[in-house]
């Protein structure tokens, strides 16, 4: 038999969750989303505009209504969907991609009323036209369209508490070919959801969100040919001789201030240049700044070629994941690392999401932790990433340990990386050897130099001449 309380008359201590549920209801009355301003007046129709790199657009977490793609589908036409960034809907839910697994916590709980039954709140979903039925998208789908109609997207949260919510996802979307059928392709199954809870939807003061950015201003560059050499693995995009770099040197940390990683990024992005390398530079980049960076660096390996990013400055590891510091990081305690800092693993997600073929990834980031104090952890350096295929990870040290500043103008790897960088004909791979021999001349075997390669294809910085494409 259950054991029952006899119910008191006398007045008791408040009731905490219902206090708690009444601060939330009374904080969620401003929880309304932004609108979009820019959505598109025109139409893309793949089947008459032939755009092999489809149409893409960017889909707000904070945005209350749908986003217009731009696209018209066709219907019996078959199309690819692929998305790629961050968000999240509550402030004590946890940061997802577009697939949206893995939100729920202790904290967060599925409290039903989302757009689409059976995927998560921070899902990424679709419709045909103003009315069609939404349809879960996740990070990828193809799918043939039902109908004729324009594609619209927006995040799986409850309608009217978008307010809170964060970041946002690139969606990009192309046409793959005819199909016979008429119905939507299957999705893929969604992610498992807990069970539900009969409660108000929890919201939270209303947060800042990224907004759409505008492509920053490309920095000019010398139009020279670059010639790549291939085997017969060689990665798709590579036979175009294209070469995109992102270039960043943060230095100017307040409380914490580095001597060469404006200087190696300036060097870097010299050197890169004279190798045939079209380079963005981006020196002590706000969060906000490299965030843009990343953007523009994706736009442009959409269309092709070999892609390389370069980061100089303090870098971290928290829960076995790395993060790139930007100078306007304030970071008092370690939890701030994930919202205030870049994920390297989110840099080499979007590189890889390009679908160019070859990506090169150079951190000089594995200094001394200046907030070491104020972090529960005490690993130092960076974490091991595994390199995608096609791709190339190369670290000033090995996981785990610390790179040294250096004491002339630039940092002790990246003046071995340049050193090297020019020698023609010289293998990436072997390159690299090189850079490592040189830093642990340098340093006394204290600093090794440490690399992850899934690369399938040949590549060399400097196929030709003593100057390079360029031939300087």
């Amino acid at each position: 038999m259950r054991n029952r309380r006899c119910p008191s008359t006398a007045p008791g201590p408040p009731s905490w969750p219902g206090i708690l549920l009444l601060l939330l209801a009374l904080l969620c009355a401003a929880c309304t989303g932004i609108k979009y301003t820019d959505q598109p007046s025109l139409l893309v129709d793949l089947t008459q505009d032939a755009r092999p790199e489809g149409v893409s657009t960017r889909v707000l977490a904070k945005a209350e209504d749908w986003r217009n793609s731009g696209l018209l589908v066709r219907k019996g036409e078959q199309y690819a969907i692929s998305a790629a960034g961050r968000w999240r809907v509550w402030a004590t839910c946890a940061w997802t991609d577009a697939d949206g697994l893995n939100m729920y916590g202790p904290f967060c709980v599925d409290w039903g009323n989302a757009y689409l039954k059976g995927w998560s709140h921070s899902a990424l979903i679709a419709r045909i036209g103003e009315d069609g039925a939404p349809f879960g998208v996740g990070k990828g789908l193809r799918f043939t369209a039902p109908a004729d109609g324009p594609l619209y997207f927006i995040i799986n949260d409850t309608p009217g508490h978008f307010g809170d919510n964060e970041g946002y996802v690139d969606v990009s979307v192309s046409l793959t070919r005819a199909a016979g059928s008429l119905a939507l392709a299957p999705s893929p199954a969604p992610p498992p959801a807990p069970p539900k809870k009969k409660a108000a939807a929890p919201q939270s003061l209303p947060q800042a969100v990224p907004q759409a950015a505008s492509a920053p201003a490309p920095v000019p560059v010398e139009a020279q040919p670059a010639v790549v050499q291939a085997v017969d693995h060689e990665p798709a995009g590579l036979s175009t001789g294209r070469r995109v770099a992102l270039v960043i040197g943060n230095a100017a940390y307040p409380g914490a201030p580095l001597r060469n990683p404006v200087n190696d990024a300036r060097d870097m992005a010299s050197a890169l240049r004279g190798l045939g390398f079209e380079v963005i530079l981006r020196e002590n980049a706000t969060l906000r700044q490299m965030e843009e960076a990343v953007d523009e660096l994706w736009r442009r390996l959409r269309r092709g070629g070999a892609g390389l990013f370069f980061f100089a400055g303090h870098g971290l590891q928290v829960a076995g994941r790395n993060y790139l510091v930007p100078v306007d990081a304030r970071l008092e305690a370690e939890q701030d690392v994930k919202y205030r800092c870049m994920d390297a693993g989110l840099v080499l997600g979007r590189m890889e999401n390009a679908g160019n073929g070859l990506n090169i990834v150079i951190l000089d980031a594995c200094r001394n932790n200046p907030y070491a104090r104020a972090f529960r952890s005490q690993a130092e350096g960076l974490a091991k990433m595994d390199a995608p295929k096609g791709s190339l990870i190369a670290y000033a040290t090995a996981p785990d340990s610390v790179a040294a500043d250096g004491s002339g103008k630039n940092g002790v790897y990246t003046g071995e990386l340049l050193k090297n960088l020019r020698m023609p004909g010289v293998a990436i791979e072997e390159l690299f050897k090189r850079v490592r021999i040189g830093v642990l001349r340098v340093t006394g075997d204290r600093q090794v130099p440490w690399e992850s390669s899934s690369l399938t294809g040949y590549f060399t910085f400097n196929p030709g001449g003593p100057g390079g494409p360029g031939g300087r």
